[in-house]
C-alpha cells in the first residue's frame, strides 16, 4: 500500500544506523575490477563521441547535437580519467580547455549566462536543428556543476574559464517575480538567433529533488551579488512526504523516477551534513538529511521493482531501476510510486543500467549486485545481452533493456553515462565530491543555506 502526506504532520527524514552502514561498505576486489570495467564504459563515451573542433559530447550517440548538460557530466570525467589512468593530465587538461574556450567563445548560445540545451557539436554554437532553442537553467546547471571539479582539479587556464562560467551566470534573471522561483529557461522569438527578443518560460522550478537541488545550490552559491538568489528560496521548494507500505517515508519527487535522487549527489556531498533546517529561513517544512532521503528512495524503487516482477520479467532482486532512457520506439520517463503524480508508469518494464550504477552511492551493496547481474546477462545464444564489449568500440552497458520485448538499446545517451560514471566514482573514492565541494562556490552556498558539518567519528 503507498500513501503519501498520510502523517500526522509532515515528519522529518533524519540519518539512521542503516545510512552509516552504506557509508562504510567496502567492495571486494571483484567489486572493484567490475566498477572498474563499468565506469571505463562510461568514460570512453564522453572521451570518442566528440568531434573537432569543439571536442563536445554528443547528446545521444544517434543525435547530431551536443547536450550542455552532458558537457558538464564529460568535464567532470576528466579528472576520473586521469586518476583511473586512461588519459594523461595533459589530455584531460587540453580537452578541458579546448571545451570551455569553444562555448565561451561564442555569443550565439546563451542568454544572461545560461547556456542552450542542445548546441552545435562542432562549433558551440546555435544548432540550427529541429532541437529545442531554450536557454535552460538545469542543463546549464549541470554544465556548470560539471565543470567545478574539472576547474579545481586542473586549476590554472581551466580554472580561470570555470571562473568565467560562473561569474557570468545571471540566476537572478530568472527568477519569477509572482513567487520567486527559478524559471525553467530563456527562449528566442525567433530561432535562428540570440540576440533579440524572447521570453522566459513559463514553468518554474518548484519540487525540491534533485533537479532543483542542484540548480537552487548554484544559484544562492554565486560569488556576484548581483546573480545571486535568496537562500530562502531553497527552502521554499515543495516537500511532499511519501511511503511504501511499512518503509521509511521521504521526500517524493513528481514521477518517482530515479534520477530526481541522484543528480544532484553526483556532485553535492549532503554527507557531510546535517538534516537542512528551513525554519532558520521562516518555513514550515520537515528538517531533511537529502543523503539519508536519497537511500530511503532507491530502496523503496527497489522493492516496488521486485513487487512487480511477476508482471514485468526483466525485474528481478537484482535486476532492477527505471529512469528517464531511451526506449524501444521512444525516450521514456517512468513514474513509480510513491510519487507526487500519483501513478505508475512501468513502460512495459524497461530496465536502465544507470538507474542502479548511478544510485551505488545510497545502497552500495544492492547496486554493485545489480550491475553485476546485468553485466552477466545472457541472451539465448549465450551472449552478453545487456553489455557492449568496450576494446570492440562499445561503451559497456547498455542504456536499458527488455528481456519481455528482446529489446536491448543500440543507443546511449549522455546524460545517462554520466551520471553512472561520477556516482561510481563517489562510492569508490568519493573524488567528484570533494573537488565540487573545495570550490568556492559550494562553501558559499553552505554557508548561505545554513548547513551545519557533520562530525566525523
Amino acid at each position: 500500500m503507498m500513501t503519501a502526506s498520510s502523517f500526522a504532520g509532515p515528519p522529518d527524514v533524519l540519518r539512521s544506523p542503516e545510512t552509516d552502514r552504506a557509508l562504510t561498505y567496502r567492495f571486494s576486489p571483484e567489486d572493484e575490477r567490475l566498477l572498474d570495467e563499468v565506469q571505463r564504459g562510461c568514460f570512453a563515451y564522453f572521451w570518442r563521441e566528440v568531434e573537432p573542433p569543439a571536442m563536445l559530447a554528443r547528446d545521444r550517440l544517434k543525435s547530431p547535437v551536443s547536450s550542455i548538460a552532458a558537457v558538464g557530466f564529460q568535464l567532470s570525467s576528466l579528472p576520473i580519467g586521469v586518476e583511473r589512468g586512461w588519459i594523461t593530465r595533459e589530455e584531460g587538461e587540453q580537452r578541458a580547455l579546448t571545451i570551455l574556450d569553444a562555448l565561451l567563445a561564442r555569443d550565439d548560445n546563451k542568454r544572461f549566462g545560461m547556456y542552450l540545451h542542445f548546441v552545435d557539436r562542432n562549433t558551440g554554437g546555435l544548432s540550427h536543428t529541429s532541437y529545442e532553442v531554450l536557454a535552460s537553467t538545469i542543463d546549464s546547471a549541470l554544465f556548470i556543476a560539471g565543470a567545478l571539479p574539472a576547474g579545481q582539479y586542473f586549476g590554472g587556464a581551466v580554472n580561470d574559464r570555470v571562473d568565467k562560467l560562473v561569474r557570468d551566470a545571471n540566476w537572478k534573471a530568472f527568477v519569477r517575480a509572482s513567487d520567486s522561483y527559478l524559471c525553467m529557461g530563456w527562449r528566442p522569438t525567433d530561432k535562428t538567433r540570440m540576440d533579440g527578443d524572447g521570453e522566459f518560460h513559463h514553468a518554474a522550478w518548484t519540487v525540491a529533488s534533485a533537479e532543483e537541488h542542484i540548480i537552487y545550490w548554484l544559484a544562492v552559491g554565486s560569488p556576484v551579488a548581483e546573480h545571486a538568489i535568496e537562500p530562502a528560496s531553497y527552502y521554499k521548494l515543495r516537500r511532499e512526504i511519501g511511503k511504501h507500505d511499512d518503509m521509511p517515508h521521504y521526500v517524493v519527487s513528481w514521477s518517482g523516477t530515479l534520477f530526481h535522487y541522484f543528480f544532484s549527489q553526483c556532485w553535492i556531498d549532503f554527507r557531510s551534513f546535517e538534516a537542512d533546517d528551513p525554519s532558520a529561513f521562516g518555513v514550515s517544512l520537515p528538517r531533511v538529511d537529502w543523503f539519508e532521503n536519497s537511500r530511503r528512495a532507491v530502496l523503496t524503487h527497489r522493492q516496488r521493482c521486485i513487487e512487480v516482477a511477476d508482471q514485468f520479467h526483466t525485474f528481478s532482486e537484482n535486476i532492477w531501476g527505471l529512469s528517464a532512457c531511451t526506449g524501444p520506439n521512444s525516450y521514456l520517463v517512468p513514474h513509480v510510486q510513491p510519487n507526487m503524480a500519483k501513478d505508475d508508469k512501468w513502460h512495459e518494464g524497461t530496465v536502465t543500467p544507470y538507474a542502479a550504477g548511478s544510485s551505488i552511492m545510497f545502497a552500495p551493496k544492492e547496486c554493485v549486485d545489480a550491475l553485476r547481474a546485468m553485466r552477466d546477462l545472457k541472451d539465448k545464444d549465450g551472449k552478453p545481452f545487456a553489455w557492449r564489449d568496450i576494446d570492440a568500440g562499445g561503451f559497456g552497458l547498455v542504456d536499458s533493456f527488455n528481456l519481455d520485448l528482446n529489446f536491448a538499446s543500440d543507443d546511449y545517451v549522455g546524460i545517462d553515462e554520466g551520471p553512472m560514471l561520477l556516482a561510481i566514482e563517489n562510492a569508490r573514492t568519493g573524488l567528484i565530491w570533494r573537488l565540487f565541494m573545495e570550490h568556492p562556490v559550494s562553501k558559499l552556498a553552505a554557508e548561505r543555506l545554513k548547513l551545519s558539518p557533520r562530525g566525523r567519528d
